[in-house]
């Protein structure tokens, strides 16, 4: 166990992380073979810590959610690796008590909130019975109060009212809000936000980016935030893991990443931000596109988008280590190394 330091000087242990995932790698076998989805991803999320994973689309970011909450599409399989939650493994768990985790412990926001919710039945009755579901000794009134409550704590105005109206009465604001009251109905001790903030607008997004911050802190519930939106990062997360073809090429303090970013990857990510303190003809950018899956290259990856690559890059596959404030998988960080 890792330790923190109190005023004094003296240290103190630090909590045990909710979630500790070691080596996972996600397999889909076809008639030509096995492709790697995703290889050798490791990461920790602590108690009330908002870790952000970011990269572009087919980084690997939504599966390694998907795989936490055991919600891989056949034949997709964990191949390797562990998840843990909480001290106790469960990727290799049976479906039906994956169920039993699934909502309970770990709860889920996905990317359009139309969509997560069930137009055919109002949110009161959506929320009462997963409380229900999660609560089985609670009786209705019970449940009635709490999803009440739930609704009040998510910002929804005249919750009584609202709690007897459908999903199409809500605007994709208060949806997005009905849809973290119910990953939140089960008291998780960790929820996968799966680009929450995608079909909203700004002032909206930052009202619901808040609220995630604020149940975070207030509840001490771990959040995995993916998103590709680097603006989110910034704003809510307290550390960053950058993906790209289904690795973690940096992971680190969000500060550390988004100013002195150490993989090349990550650096022209951040590069490609604008930037409201100067004018610039034209954005940063990063040559070429991520590599189809069953497409990716010997060695790094990244390495025929990469300006400093060399050699090495080309034969061999990186590690994460130490780079200074961040972790990173470069060769560039190595112990001096050539490429």
């Amino acid at each position: 166990m890792t330790s923190a330091h109190d005023e004094a000087g003296r240290a103190t242990p630090l909590p045990p992380p909710v979630l500790e995932v070691r080596g996972l790698r996600i397999e889909f076998p076809v008639r030509t073979g096995t492709l790697v989805a995703i290889d050798n991803v490791s990461f920790d999320i602590a108690p009330g810590e908002i870790l952000g994973v970011v990269g572009e689309s087919g980084a690997g970011k939504s599966m390694t959610g998907n795989a936490l909450i055991g919600l891989l599409q056949a034949p997709g399989r964990i191949a390797a690796g562990s998840i843990h939650l909480s001290g106790e493994r469960i990727d290799n768990l049976p479906p039906h008590r994956q169920r039993l985790i699934r909502g309970r412990r770990i709860g889920a926001i996905f990317q359009d909130p139309l969509t997560s919710l069930d137009p055919l039945f109002t949110v009161g009755r959506q929320l009462t019975e997963t409380i229900r579901t999660h609560f089985p000794a609670l009786g209705r009134e019970e449940a009635r109060s709490q999803a009440i409550r739930l609704l009040t704590e998510v910002g929804i105005a005249d919750p009584v009212n609202r709690f007897e109206q459908y999903p199409h009465q809500f605007s994709g604001g208060m949806r997005q809000r009905i849809v973290i009251a119910l990953a939140l109905a089960g008291e998780p001790e960790l929820i996968i936000a799966d680009e929450p903030t995608t079909a909203l607008d700004v002032s909206i997004q930052a009202q619901i980016l808040a609220l995630l911050k604020r149940l975070a802190r207030e509840k001490n519930t771990a959040i995995m935030l993916v998103t590709h939106d680097m603006g989110v990062i910034a704003e809510i997360a307290d550390r960053v893991a950058v993906m790209y073809a289904g690795r973690v090429v940096e992971i680190g303090p969000v500060e550390a990443v988004v100013q002195r970013p150490s993989h090349p990857y990550a650096a022209g990510l951040m590069a490609s931000i604008p930037s409201l303190g100067r004018q610039v003809e034209r954005l940063a950018q990063i040559d070429g596109a991520m590599p189809r899956l069953g497409n990716w290259p010997k060695g790094c990856a990244f390495h025929p988008r990469c300006r400093q690559n060399g050699p090495r890059c080309q034969a061999e596959s990186p590690r994460l280590a130490s780079a200074g404030a961040t972790t990173a998988a470069c060769f560039l960080h190595q112990g001096g190394t050539t490429l």
